[in-house]
């Protein structure tokens, strides 16, 4: 078979939306190592999964040991879920849930979150540089705004809680300075008339699919083999006296493997019926506008940035394309799910688009930077959608399934791989080739919560 055909509810869909960083598409976006699939070798690793979790495994992997054999399983063309098709940002925001992590796992633990978060971002940052990526990297101040006075206000508590552990752990951070703008101050220097307060940091912007397609290109060099449209089906374990642990069926055959990593987010409880009755993830649809900026909103100092409304539409971001770029101006609007009753959640479908969210996002920002300083509309660019995939705690799950010695896991993102992935697949890799968890690594992303946590009806466990 040819692969890329119709799957199943719950595998990704064939002929999703194009995103805006997919276009055009990149060389490798259907590349086959060898024509054929290799079914008569047994692979060190076989990982599931060409976003930036998958790239990322397979990078540190071969640049710890290129003599490792491993093959890549892509169900559609390169980076073509969630890291190809995201906001674009890459930034430390889960800053904000700190007094919830410190309430239910303690300030070791809080921190080493905290820290993990802000590596990756200048792990991410120092990938781009060292191999001269190009993928329209872009150093800006991001901001996460409110318009609510209640939010904002708990906001500030966070603010206060994070300010009190650093005056007793100066050691610890926190690594980014942030700046707090109130009332006036927010509006004047941000352009924004609706909103009540914001946070500042240093941050980046990007062209997430470039990203992740030239990180790719480098494990292809070191002899990675990548399958593009070809969809893992299920994972079993091997016949006895079979070199490998597990078998990998595929729509082209089965593959071979002493070791299988998942790098496949929300489609994980296609693949791992097991967790799937945990409950513990859930895939979501998040969706994205390109739009002209409107009329008076030239120079605007919010689109020389980044920035999240978090407290508006279940929580909005936006970006704006700087000088010189592909589409330069061109605001990237995604959030709205509070148009939808369901909040787009449990959809793993992304070939179609929420209209009545796609009408929010086109229209939404004259009403927190003020229509006069907006002005008219302007065109829509685009409209695309991505799977994301939520847990209960917002930790990824990252670790050995138990009971299922070789068989690995980098999945549940929240939709913050851009600031998680990264350090979680280091970590990955490391539990994979030395057996222990890197002193760094955060307890609250062990992967065996998602099990005891079902059974202790979702509580958050310490």
């Amino acid at each position: 078979m040819g692969g890329g055909g119709e799957k199943p509810a719950g595998f990704p869909h064939p002929n999703p939306t194009v995103s805006y960083w997919q276009i055009p598409p990149h060389h490798i976006a259907n590349h086959r190592t060898t024509q054929s699939l290799p079914t008569s070798k047994t692979f060190d690793y076989v990982i599931v999964g060409s976003g930036v979790s998958g790239a990322a495994v397979a990078h540190k992997l071969l640049s710890r040991d290129p003599s490792l054999s491993i093959l890549m399983l892509e169900a559609r063309t390169a980076a073509s879920a969630a890291s190809g098709r995201n906001g674009g940002h890459c930034r430390a925001g889960f800053w904000l849930n700190f007094a919830q992590y410190l309430a239910a796992h303690g300030e070791d633990e809080a921190l080493k979150f905290e820290r993990l978060e802000e590596e990756n971002v200048q792990d991410m940052a120092n990938f781009v540089r060292d191999h001269q990526v190009d993928c329209d990297f872009r150093d800006v101040v991001t901001a996460d705004t409110y318009v609510t006075e209640e939010e904002w206000e708990k906001v500030l508590d966070v603010v206060r809680i994070r300010e009190e552990v650093r005056q007793r752990r100066p050691d610890a951070g926190p690594l980014t300075p942030r700046t707090v703008l109130q009332g006036r101050e927010a509006r004047e220097r941000l352009g924004m008339e609706g909103i009540v307060g914001a946070v500042t940091w240093p941050a980046h912007t990007q062209n997430p699919y470039l990203l992740t397609c030239r990180m790719l290109e480098l494990s292809l060099e070191k002899g990675l083999n990548l399958q593009t449209t070809t969809t893992a089906l299920r994972v079993l374990p091997a016949p006895s006296g079979s070199p490998a642990r597990w078998d990998v069926e595929t729509d082209r055959g089965s593959v071979h493997a002493k070791q299988v990593v998942f790098a496949t987010n929300a489609y994980t409880n296609q693949l791992h019926p097991g967790l799937a009755a945990t409950g513990f993830l859930t895939p979501g649809r998040a969706q994205l506008a390109a739009i002209r900026p409107g009329k008076n909103a030239l120079g605007n100092p919010a689109l020389r940035g980044s920035a999240g409304i978090n407290d508006a539409g279940s929580g909005d971001y936006f970006l704006c394309r700087g000088p010189g770029l592909r589409g330069e101006g061109d605001v990237l609007y995604g959030g709205g799910r509070s148009q939808s009753a369901t909040k787009d959640l449990g959809i793993t479908d992304d070939s179609t688009i929420n209209f009545k969210i796609a009408a929010y996002l086109h229209h939404a920002p004259p009403r927190y930077f003020g229509r006069e300083k907006w002005g008219e509309d302007g065109d829509v660019v685009r409209d695309w959608t991505g799977i994301t995939c939520y847990t209960p705690d917002t930790f990824p799950l990252v670790g050995e399934a138990p009971g299922q010695k070789g068989l690995w896991m980098s999945v549940g993102m929240n939709g913050h791989g851009m600031a998680m992935a990264f350090r979680s697949a280091e970590a990955l890799v490391e539990m994979m080739t030395t057996g222990k968890e890197p002193e760094w690594f955060p307890k609250p992303f062990r992967i065996q919560r998602a099990w005891t946590d079902a059974a202790s009806n979702g509580r958050i466990l310490g």
